[in-house]
């Protein structure tokens, strides 16, 4: 393969890729039987629409961003993650329409460790389907079963997956179709296509917020946050309302300081009373949310945006300084007036009371505690990244193993969440090889972010994106803000939008970066990822096996009990067939048969494993029943029974009224010999 194949093959790998992660979120997501007609449409129309209309088309898409959870809700009276797949298909359909699907346009520098990130999503979800529906999905499509000691389905829990597999892959494809239209300039066109959308669709995001803290809290309001008197605007959801509202600070700011004749010795006083009513907005929308993380990163903000006020104050006549006093003295009461708020929701600073430290030193190291742990999901993923260090449990894996892990170590079983940590969580998810191109690019965009020097006339816009960059950043210390699509989105177009306003430091990347073996290693890497996955995924993470360490239930594949209740008592099998069953005694008896009436024309091959070993392998020439027993280990609460037979037959084919597809018969007892 040239060079240019090994690249170029990348992009619609993880294109197709994230398309069949929307195929799967359709067609297992039943509540809205129309929702793989919607998405189609949107595709479809959206590309079209594009090819003749352009990056509009986006715009569109885009200025629904903060919006599409609201309009979901209005239209289905009810709201769920995957009702977002019409928008994700809609913005993708523009995307592919109006840049080259075959070529990616990242910085030299950043493309193969971005590119190996999604790529590793790209192979890593479908490892996490089969082994989540235990590599027999024909099996598990009809079966009724939990995949964790919570009561978790499959479906539910795969659709998660898909959800978080899309999130990740469209913002990696936002960022290179911002670089393909717009290059590596931060101009008026790309504000005006979108950062406005963007600011459009937030206006009316905040006004529902608003609507929520003044007259009717339970208006598009899901039950809980009403509940808890925290808005969440469109969102859905009050934590990234508060953090969008947080950013949008800094973004209307760097919008107003971006334009001419605003900053420095011309420095207007209409720019300032604009300024001043963008960051009331955002303080009162970040405050009703409640968000804790919000007001952190509002307080990051608030630094970058005053130093930035201080750095044009030196340039201004005394006049002109008295009037940015003024102006900071209001945003201060802004402050207060926002604070105040509090008696129509519950805000961040009421809901940090309890967890206000006193000036010893066991409280601030309990705050700090709970900053890095809360609640044990930090000790939760932290002993999944030593149970699985080198691959992960998979991507949007997390949330499904928290309950058993949690419960392995003694928490009890935590509702799954994530690792209260951004860089932990993907750590946990895709491993320490699956992490190295995300932490790579982290560490080369930090370089950018604390050396880049504005270009021209964009000081001001530069700091303050910066700012918003930094607060979001430090969010993701304790928290995971970008999981939330919208943020995620927001993300990534102030990524390119600060490219855009400072020179990177350094010449040109060499030429390595973008060769041969560097592409031969990104598609080496993910061969080897998902070898190793699968491998984890089979020996370790199959879900039997995890319901055998964390005590619950599990089984599929074996009929209801014949002569329930007798020392008789056996269990008719389907081809395959599992229980995880708790232990009785020390040892384990399992006895086998088949019954086809051809047997002994056609025998049968039967296979008993017990924990994952073979305890019986037997080619069946009749009907005689064969027995074998296997000592438990010390300390195991299950066992996991597996059953496997080449075929079944149907006793209905022979004139009988039982219509089962009949394995073989299996008896276990626990003994003690």
């Amino acid at each position: 393969m040239t060079p240019t194949l090994l690249e170029r093959g990348t992009k619609p790998f993880i294109l197709l890729s994230l398309v069949g992660a929307g195929v799967m979120t359709v067609t297992t997501a039943v509540e809205w039987p129309l929702l793989r007609w919607v998405s189609l449409f949107a595709l479809v129309a959206s590309y079209v629409a594009a090819r003749r209309f352009g990056d509009r088309v986006a715009s569109a898409w885009l200025a629904v961003t903060y919006l599409a959870p609201a309009l979901a809700m209005l239209g289905l009276g009810a709201f769920r993650l995957w009702d977002l797949t019409p928008w994700f298909a809609g913005l993708l359909g523009a995307m592919v329409a109006t840049a080259d699907p075959t070529r990616w346009h990242l910085p030299v520098s950043w493309r193969a460790p971005l590119v190996s990130w999604g790529l590793l999503v790209a192979v890593s979800w479908p490892v996490v389907w089969l082994r989540e529906l235990d590599f027999a999905p024909s099996i598990l499509s009809v079966a009724d079963v939990a995949n964790n000691g919570l009561g978790v389905s499959p479906g539910i829990g795969l659709l998660w997956v898909y959800g978080v597999t899309v999130t990740q892959g469209a913002g990696l494809i936002l960022l290179d179709w911002l670089f393909a239209v717009f290059g590596r300039d931060a101009s008026p066109r790309f504000q005006r296509t979108v950062v406005v959308p963007l600011g459009v669709g937030w206006c009316g995001a905040w006004a529902v917020g608003v609507y929520q803290s003044v007259v009717d809290p339970a208006f598009l309001n899901l039950g809980h946050w009403t509940v808890l008197r925290r808005a969440s605007g469109t969102l859905m959801d009050a934590n990234p309302f508060g953090m969008v509202a947080a950013l949008w600070g800094a973004i209307g700011l760097a919008l107003v300081f971006g334009r001419r004749g605003t900053v420095g010795d011309r420095l207007h006083l209409r720019a300032l009373m604009v300024s001043t009513l963008v960051f009331l907005g955002s303080w009162y929308g970040l405050w009703i949310s409640g968000s804790r993380s919000a007001l952190g990163a509002g307080v990051v903000i608030l630094g970058f945006v005053l130093w930035q006020l201080m750095q044009a104050g030196d340039r201004l006549s005394r006049r002109r300084r008295l009037t940015l006093g003024m102006a900071v003295l209001l945003l201060a009461c802004v402050v207060w007036a926002a604070a105040s708020s509090a008696s129509l929701m519950v805000g961040p600073l009421e809901r940090l009371a309890a967890q206000r430290p006193s000036v010893s030193v066991d409280s601030i190291r309990a705050v700090a505690t709970e900053l890095w742990d809360r609640n044990w999901y930090g000790t939760t993923a932290m002993q999944i990244i030593r149970d699985s260090p080198y691959v992960g449990v998979g991507v949007g894996a997390f949330h499904l193993l928290v309950p058993d892990v949690s419960h392995e170590l003694g928490h009890g079983r935590l509702e799954g969440d994530n690792a209260q940590n951004w860089f932990r969580h993907q750590v946990a998810e895709l491993g320490v090889l699956g992490s190295l191109g995300s932490l790579l690019w982290v560490a080369l965009f930090l370089r950018l972010l604390s050396v880049g020097r504005p270009r021209d006339g964009a000081g001001p816009s530069s700091g303050l994106v910066r700012g918003a960059l930094v607060a979001l950043g430090l969010a993701c210390l304790v928290g995971m803000p970008t999981q939330n699509a919208a943020v995620t989105v927001t993300f990534w177009v102030l990524v390119f939008w600060y490219t855009g306003l400072v020179h990177a430091p350094g010449g040109s990347p060499p030429r390595w970066l973008d060769g041969p073996r560097t592409w031969a290693a990104v598609w080496a890497m993910g061969a080897i990822y998902v070898v190793g996955l699968t491998y984890v995924s089979w020996v370790d993470l199959r879900v039997p096996f995890r319901a055998q360490r964390a005590d619950w239930d599990y089984a599929y594949g074996f009929y209801e009990p014949d002569f329930a209740g007798t020392t008789d008592e056996f269990r008719w099998a389907s081809r395959r067939a599992l229980a995880v069953v708790p232990v009785g005694d020390r040892w384990i008896e399992v006895t086998a048969w088949t019954q086809h009436p051809d047997v002994g024309e056609r025998p049968v091959d039967l296979t008993v494993w017990i924990d994952g070993t073979p305890l019986i392998e037997s080619r069946r020439e009749d009907g005689e029943p064969i027995t074998a027993s296997v000592r438990i280990p010390e300390g195991r609460l299950r066992v996991v029974i597996e059953t496997e037979v080449e075929r079944t037959w149907r006793p209905s084919d022979r004139g009988e009224a039982d219509t089962r597809e009949l394995g073989p018969g299996v008896r276990w007892r626990f003994i003690d010999p």
